[in-house]
């Protein structure tokens, strides 16, 4: 029986946006998914199926035939090591068409019934993701996670539908920042509005200051909870405070953030395993990461 670190969900993200791509073979691929479960993760959740012009395997619909089929590989390899996987769908952009709810919730509906379709059977998949990321109520973003919800629902009702939001706290978000009980309110009346067909929410703890960061979660889960959604924590493994770029956290302030999340988290995901925290990822600090992450949490070392 393997012995589960308190992390065990990863992203993955390979229609790459703001992390360099590995460049990774099918092997290398099925490799990084044995050191995942090595740790004790069963749940992998696709950043993206399409972003832009580009999807994860050959769509019809956004006329990609020529693409290689990473959903495929993910799904089947997912399988064979009895993990879960949601998928996750098609953002046309980063602000969505500017809130162009109706023309985002368009282009998807194919695209779930083409997903459904190819990758359905599967016994790995178990639910969807929604990608269009938020910190509050902006470019109707209640319309378009009611709208993409109710189509995954509708495609498939007994599978899962999941977000992983983000804190209005600090920079480098402009607006001007909520604090704990501005959150709560914000989110209860967003979760009354578009809340319906979500079953499960992982605020990203990269973005609420290290010092407020239980506050913030406290809120969270309580809303969480009065709207009957699962409330996990998105423990990122790359550091936000030092650099432009992301690079992986430092142990000890991963060890400090997966402590407090212990109190009130259902369960634990990262963005992500493969760049930030894989003994074969492109950043060496990861590697070391890895092992000092294992010697402490699988092995009992006091680190």
């Amino acid at each position: 029986m393997i012995k589960k670190g308190p992390i065990t969900a990863t992203f993955i993200d390979e229609i790459t946006y703001d992390i360099p791509s590995s460049n990774w073979s099918p092997e290398q691929w099925e490799q990084d998914m044995d050191y995942m479960a090595e740790i004790g993760i069963d749940t992998l959740v696709i950043m993206r199926g399409g972003f832009e012009d580009k999807t994860i395997f050959p769509s019809k619909v956004f006329g990609t035939e020529y693409t290689y089929d990473f959903a495929g590989l993910i799904l089947e390899e997912a399988a064979k090591r009895n993990m879960d996987v949601f998928f996750g769908l098609y953002c046309s952009n980063l602000e969505w068409d500017q809130g162009n709810a109706m023309q985002e919730i368009r282009r998807n509906k194919p695209f779930i019934d083409e997903i459904w379709l190819r990758y359905g059977h599967i016994p790995s998949f178990k639910g969807w993701y929604i990608p269009q990321e938020t910190s509050f109520e902006i470019y109707n973003i209640c319309d378009i996670m009611s709208g993409l919800s109710a189509l995954c629902k509708d495609k498939a009702p007994d599978t899962k539908v999941f977000i992983s939001p983000f804190f209005r706290a600090r920079p480098p978000y402009p607006q001007t920042p909520f604090n704990p009980e501005r959150h709560y309110e914000e989110w209860d009346r967003m979760f009354t509005k578009a809340g319906k067909d979500i079953d499960i929410c992982a605020f990203q703890d990269g973005t609420a200051p290290m010092s407020q960061m239980a506050e913030w979660y406290r809120a969270t889960a309580e809303v969480c909870k009065k709207h009957s959604i699962s409330h996990w924590v998105n423990v990122e493994t790359f550091e936000r405070d030092v650099r432009s770029q992301f690079y992986p956290i430092p142990f000890p302030i991963l060890k400090r953030k997966i402590e407090m999340h212990k109190e009130y988290a259902e369960k634990m995901i990262t963005f992500e395993f493969s760049h930030f925290l894989s003994p074969q990822s492109i950043y060496p600090s990861a590697r070391n990461l890895n092992n000092l992450y294992k010697r402490h949490y699988l092995n009992g070392e006091n680190l």
